[in-house]
């Protein structure tokens, strides 16, 4: 199981945009009282002159005021992609939205600021009329607080709300003739608005509260629950590039969910996101190279060991010269006198003719070890060495025959322990070789069976560790049977040698006898032994660690969670059976890596929400339960299927969230009923187009619907003069009470 698709690989953050420079045409387009254009989104506000095709201005509705001493010292703002150009900006940065609902007007007047200055409004006024999109339902108070920024600050003649969902239709369809339903979505909710009698009808509509940022922050969670140790921080604007590339939604979302991590579809569905990472070290030499390396290593070696060589002839030379200055103070021991040999040997650093004749024997020792090196020789046994007084007793020594017997007794009981170790040494050693001789004959005679055997013991180290790592496991849980069971044997073994070493009369510790085996003690014995176990079989029969290899692999490729994690790719062994040895495009796969994230069954998860809202813990109806509420309310007229439109920067732009509305909706109204559903052109810019269009188109809807200042003065802010597009108004009732005097 391999992929082969290359992987997706995500940028660090959206590419820096050209700031948006001023038109200066205010005075030529403001002419004629051409209307001015404002969609103002959540996510993204759009502006410009309803007589032309597209808005002057698009940015992300986002306002930053802060100050930076090394910049200016008075307070600065920036509006839109140019919150993120300052670090010290980013702590400040706000929306004027909450919910969909405009609630910050301080960072909304930064907005309508950065719009008139940008379009060319110098003066203290605006004196064009200004064509605002607003949400479904939006409530009077932020209407209210809208109408009064408008027309208090800014000094506008009229203003005109409509929803941008019914001018992104208006945009599509050319008018509101057609009874149909709406289903928009937006950046941080989505409405279902019914359309009849030539009207939007939001006395029916109906709200999710789930929108394109819900998404975003759905497939966030999932990766960062899929990949807890993940080495890079996913940011939000990468989980939206990652939803808005890969995700869509599923016709049948539980048979595709069933199937999804199958083998099979799994290699066509699964996308590799690959992050930045940083580059590994590689060796880039060439095979000359390296043969140039090696050959002057091997000159260094041969200049080391001729150093070597040289300081070792000269300490045997150093200690000959020793041994002829010994040797003659020796011989001059005749003819001098008792204090002149102790100031001779004084000057020896000597303090008896003892220790002179055992300098004498290893300055001896060491000059014959140099000559037989030098002619080849084989060093001669070392005798036996005597202690004489050791067996004698102590009633027929002196005083400081009795203090050498003790020195000669410690003596022979370490002479006599390295003996003894040094047999059994011997003794090992050659039952190892008899073994290896042994086991050599078996592989040239009978080489299937020796195989078989090889194979059988390599699969019982392996069960042995996994034994061992399980137990280690079952033993970190101190509830777990094992371990009580192994806390009890701890004391009743501490309690035993306790009462053994009261017996014993000592509390020494009880040394280990050369019985003692403790092979398998440490999880390394086992690890040598399929180590060595592997380089025979590497040698005689490669094939076979291969196919292991293979097999774990597969084994591991095959579990779901293997291929939820890690996609189509190749597992990577922790230990394999078959020693790899790695190039430089491997090395740099491996590290790459371990900066991928897998995609898979997100890709259909994270849209679904909008149809099942209780994967994300919301208590709302679905999609098509709101629709089918939405036809109830609406007096049941299925017949609104059957002019179904989607827009909105939200779901909308999913792929296949109009088969899946078409599916869904069949199941909610009387068979037969024709379904129709359609997209808008530019989910995304047709709110603007359309309100454009429209105040272009109809001079006459367009002049009834504007709230002029008189209106806002007599009537408040939160009046609002309907029209085909726009919400309802409903005046607030009167307070009845005495008149005040």
């Amino acid at each position: 199981m391999s992929d082969t698709r290359a992987p997706y690989e995500i940028p660090d953050g959206p590419p820096e945009l050209p700031p948006e420079l001023p038109s200066f045409d205010y005075a030529t387009m403001g002419q004629g009282g051409v209307p001015l254009v404002i969609d103002n989104g959540s996510d993204t506000c759009r502006a410009g002159w309803a007589t032309e095709q597209d808005p002057r201005l698009e940015f992300e509705c986002l306002v930053t005021r802060y100050r930076n001493r090394k910049v200016s010292a008075d307070q600065i703002m920036l509006v839109g992609s140019s919150v993120h150009s300052d670090p010290m900006a980013k702590s400040s940065i706000r929306s004027p939205f909450d919910g969909g609902v405009v609630t910050n007007f301080d960072a909304m007047e930064g907005v309508l600021d950065y719009v008139f200055t940008l379009l060319g409004c110098v003066e203290a006024r605006v004196d064009q009329p200004i064509v605002m999109t607003e949400a479904a339902c939006t409530p009077y108070t932020s209407r209210s607080n809208m109408s009064e920024l408008l027309f208090e600050c800014y000094g506008v003649p009229s203003v005109t709300y409509g929803i941008d969902s019914a001018w992104s239709l208006y945009k599509n369809a050319g008018s509101f003739a057609a009874n149909g339903l709406i289903v928009s979505s937006g950046a941080a909710a989505s409405h279902v608005i019914p359309i009849y009698d030539a009207r939007v009808r939001t006395e029916h509509c109906k709200r999710i509260n789930l929108g394109g940022v819900a998404m975003d922050e759905y497939l966030l969670k999932l990766l960062q629950l899929k990949y807890l140790a993940f080495p890079m921080k996913i940011t939000e604007w990468q989980a939206r590039d990652l939803v808005q590339n890969f995700a869509y939604v599923a016709e049948d979302y539980d048979k595709e969910l069933g199937c999804y991590l199958a083998a099979d579809n799994l290699a066509q569905r699964d996308v590799t996101v690959q992050f930045q990472f940083p580059m590994p070290s590689l060796d880039e030499r060439t095979e000359e190279e390296i043969q140039r390396v090696t050959e002057r290593r091997r000159e260094q070696m041969k200049k080391m060991h001729a150093v070597a060589a040289q300081k070792r002839q000269e300490k045997v030379e150093q200690r000959a010269r020793e041994l002829e200055e010994l040797v003659a103070v020796r011989e001059a021991r005749a003819s001098m006198d008792a204090d002149s040999f102790a100031r001779r040997l004084d000057d020896l650093g000597l303090e008896s003719e003892r220790e002179l004749d055992e300098a004498i024997a290893s300055a001896q020792q060491v000059v014959e070890r140099a000559q037989n090196r030098e002619l080849g020789l084989e060093p001669e046994s070392k005798e036996a060495p005597s202690f004489p007084l050791a067996d004698v007793p102590n009633e027929e020594l002196t005083d400081e025959q009795r203090q050498e017997k003790r020195r000669q007794v410690l003596l022979r009981a370490g002479y006599e322990a390295r003996e003894r170790a040094r047999a059994e040494k011997e003794k090992e050693r050659a039952r190892q070789e008899e073994l290896a001789r042994q086991d050599d004959e078996r592989r040239l005679n009978h080489f299937d069976e020796w195989l078989a055997d090889l194979k059988a013991k390599r699969s019982s180290a392996i069960a042995r560790i996994k034994e061992r790592r399980a137990r280690r496991r079952e033993l970190s849980d101190r509830r777990s049977h094992a371990s009580q069971v192994r806390m009890r044997n701890i004391a009743d073994l501490a309690s035993s040698e306790s009462a053994a070493a009261a017996a014993a009369g000592g509390g020494r510790r009880r040394r280990r006898g050369a019985e003692d085996d403790d092979f398998g003690a440490e999880d390394d014995d086992w690890d040598a032994e399929l180590a060595r176990h592997n380089r025979q079989l590497s040698l005689y029969a490669p094939d076979y660690l291969e196919s292991l290899d293979r097999a774990e692999r597969v084994q591991i490729e095959n579990t779901i969670m293997y291929r939820f994690a890690e996609g189509c790719q190749q597992a990577i062994l922790d230990k394999p059976a078959m020693e790899q040895k790695l190039d430089n495009a491997a090395i740099v796969a491996r590290a790459a890596r371990e900066y991928q994230l897998h995609l898979n069954v997100e890709r259909i998860r994270v849209p679904e929400i909008v149809f099942r809202p209780s994967l994300v813990g919301l208590d709302q109806a679905g999609l098509v339960e709101t629709i089918d509420g939405v036809l109830r309310r609406a007096g049941g007229q299925a017949s609104l299927v059957s002019n179904v439109f989607v827009t909105g920067g939200g779901f909308a732009r999913v792929p296949g969230i109009l088969e899946r509305l078409e599916r869904d909706i069949r199941t909610i109204v009387p068979a037969g009923t024709p379904i129709s559903i359609r997209r808008a052109a530019d989910p995304l810019r047709d709110a603007w187009r359309g309100a454009a269009l429209w105040s272009v188109r109809e001079p006459e809807a367009f002049g009834a619907s504007r709230i002029t200042r008189q209106d806002y003065l007599e009537l408040g802010g939160e009046y609002l003069r309907e029209h085909a597009a726009s919400n309802r108004y409903c005046a607030t009732p009167k307070r009845e009470g005495p008149t005040p005097s």
